[in-house]
């Protein structure tokens, strides 16, 4: 069709072309991104501004109301941090579900996920948006999965993006400034004409400048550019300065679990706006932080000078008669014949005084009501209320929070799932992991892991849940082998966890840890349980401890170990004594069943014996009977 042939002669937008249309179109989002990092960072005055107030003898007060609600919000989510679990799919992956948690657990621990999750969160309420690149590096001869998180400022994405997600960008990708000399140990593959890098670039704002600016020269600090760009459903790579291409585009190295090449970078936005700027919480608090800082300086320089009226016959010199009036112990000379409220006087400015401060107080509390707050955190103002009561109060100022943190639990449980699908892409060969949820009882857990037919004999051996003739008859299978040195006992036989074969769900489940409402939980239960037969597993259960799983299986592992010490304990002599009783016993009472069956058919044979008689005598009458009387 025309439309087609007009499509297929459009000439499709170039990765360089694909940045330079996101710096142009976000120029004033991400410029409002970096007003939202000063003003975090005590930057709140211009040099202008700062210039004007000095001139005047103001000074430029700054008040920040704005980190501490931020580093309230981060505080919060850190106290909503769980650890991932997987689920299966199916029934066959139930019992290797614990491998894929245990994987994702050892992986994040490795990274120190904790972190980078708090650094993406800081960008996230700061400057509005920000996310990390799961990719992978080598380490000798394995394969380290690495979480990396990027920078706001490196970043680039689809402008025409309106997910919170970013899965309908079609373009994203990661800036980084490098020494030109440092590009080729980068790609040591390739061969790097130094000399076509671009260097810095002005036009589109200061935020993807280099870092610091007046260290950066165009002759040794270029930007490289990572793209990934979707194609057909098909994700690519590519890697360029400027118009000089490093790496051409090639289908992306991570895969999904249907082998189709994916997008490794996972970005999370807090708002966004109609015209499709991204912003944060911070950027509505700017004009009450503006309102703060300006009513308390001009509340300070109103407390700190005097207006005044006078004629010349009164003051001579009106700047020094200004200067001293300033100052605590400052003098003022007036001609002798003038009058004060005559001829000179001060002007009262206390209402201008008070209407300042008043106007300060609504603004700080108007400002300290929104977002993070003192209920928020826990503060019942110097009330003693319980653990439920403070929930209660957490519960109320969480109201407006929840949609970020659900946002920000959605990212989280994304990068889980890009840390499984590179978990299932590269570890193929066999790999152990130490867990270490448990500092008392570390476990090894085996990932592709071979089993041999020693391995297997030994373990049907060892295994008590199994019935004793099989565990016998392993043993001996598999000593006889070893005496006859069979060279079977080598073979692989199984595969253990065998990861790509996998199918699982990742839940990651954020909720508040308020160690208040946790104590008065269990001192309730505890109480109850003192006058019932709760057994310890069941309070435990109904408690919301944390860890309680590892705790409930740590009890019941030691139970086990207990009954097992127990019956080892035992002497054989008793053991035999009572074997020889039970069978006593069950002697007895066979010997009494044959004796009630015996007495049984006795019975019945006298029985059928007396009918036939008393038939016989009906039929056939004694002729002679003797009666006695």
């Amino acid at each position: 069709t025309k439309a087609s042939s007009i499509m297929a002669k459009m000439k499709r937008r170039t990765a360089k072309e694909c940045v330079e249309k996101f710096l142009d179109e976000t120029m004033d989002a991400r410029d409002l991104s970096q007003r939202c990092r000063d003003y975090f960072d005590d930057k709140q005055w211009t040099e202008i501004e700062s210039a004007k107030l000095k001139a005047r003898g103001q000074a430029p007060i700054v008040v920040n109301r704005i980190k501490p609600k931020v580093k309230g919000l981060l505080g919060i989510y850190e106290l909503r941090k769980t650890d991932p679990k997987a689920f299966p799919r199916t029934r066959k992956h139930e019992k290797s579900s614990q491998v894929c948690t245990d994987g994702l657990r050892y992986v994040a621990d490795n990274t120190k996920f904790d972190q980078t999750r708090l650094d993406v969160a800081e960008d996230f309420f700061v400057e509005g948006y920000g996310g990390a690149i799961v990719d992978v590096r080598r380490k000798g001869e394995s394969v380290e999965i690495q979480v990396k998180q990027i920078p706001w400022d490196r970043i680039y994405f689809d402008p025409h993006s309106r997910r919170k997600d970013f899965k309908d960008s079609r373009y994203m990708g990661v800036l980084v400034w490098m020494d030109r000399e440092d590009v080729s140990d980068a790609f040591p593959d390739k061969r790097i004409k130094k000399s076509l890098l671009e260097g810095n670039t002005t036009g589109y704002g200061n935020s993807q400048d280099d870092r610091p600016k007046w260290a950066a020269t165009e002759e040794d600090r270029v930007r490289i550019a990572m793209h990934f760009e979707k194609k057909k459903g098909v994700w690519k790579m590519s890697v360029f300065s400027g118009n000089y291409i490093i790496q051409k585009e090639i289908d992306s190295p991570y895969v999904d679990e249907d082998e189709i090449p994916i997008n490794p970078i996972e970005l999370v936005s807090d708002m966004i706006d109609a015209d499709n700027r991204r912003y944060s919480e911070v950027a509505g608090f700017l004009s009450q932080q503006d309102e703060i800082n300006h009513r308390r300086s001009k509340f300070l320089h109103l407390n700190s000078t005097r207006q005044t009226y006078g004629n010349d016959n009164a003051i001579q010199d009106v700047s020094a008669a200004k200067k001293s009036l300033s100052k605590p112990d400052g003098h003022l000379h007036i001609n002798g014949d003038a009058q004060f409220g005559a001829d000179f006087g001060i002007i009262p400015t206390g209402d201008f005084s008070n209407a300042q401060f008043n106007l300060y107080m609504d603004a700080k509390n108007e400002m300290d009501r929104s977002s993070f707050n003192a209920p928020l955190s826990g503060d019942a103002g110097g009330q003693d209320l319980s653990g439920r009561a403070i929930d209660k109060l957490q519960q109320a100022g969480t109201l407006e929070l929840n949609r970020q943190y659900s946002t920000l639990a959605s990212w989280e449980r994304r990068i889980y799932e890009q840390i499984w699908l590179r978990i299932r892409q590269f570890w193929t060969e066999e790999k152990w992991i130490r867990v270490t949820d448990d500092q008392a009882d570390l476990r090894w857990v085996g990932m592709n892991s071979k089993v041999t037919a020693a391995q297997m004999l030994s373990e049907t051996a060892e295994d008590k849940s199994l019935p004793l003739e099989v565990q016998q008859n392993a043993q001996k299978t598999l000593e006889f082998l070893i005496q006859t040195e069979n060279p079977r006992l080598s073979e692989i036989v199984d595969v253990t966890n065998p990861i790509a074969e996998l199918d699982m769900d990742i839940i990651v489940d954020q909720s508040f840890d308020v160690i208040n409402i946790q104590q008065e939980q269990f001192e309730m239960l505890a109480q109850f349980a003192q006058g019932s037969d709760m057994d310890i597993l069941e309070l435990i259960e109904l408690s919301q401890l944390r860890g309680k799983d590892t705790l409930i299986d740590k009890i019941q592992r030691r139970r086990q170990e207990r009954m097992q010490a127990q019956s080892q304990e035992v002497d054989p002599t008793d053991i035999q004594l009572e074997r020889m009783e039970k069978q006593a016993k069950i002697e007895k009472t066979g010997a009494e069943i044959g004796k009630i069956q015996s007495s049984i058919k006795v019975d019945s044979i006298e029985a059928i014996q007396k009918q036939i008689e008393n038939v016989n005598l009906i039929n056939n009458p004694d002729p002679n009977p003797q009666v006695s009387v």
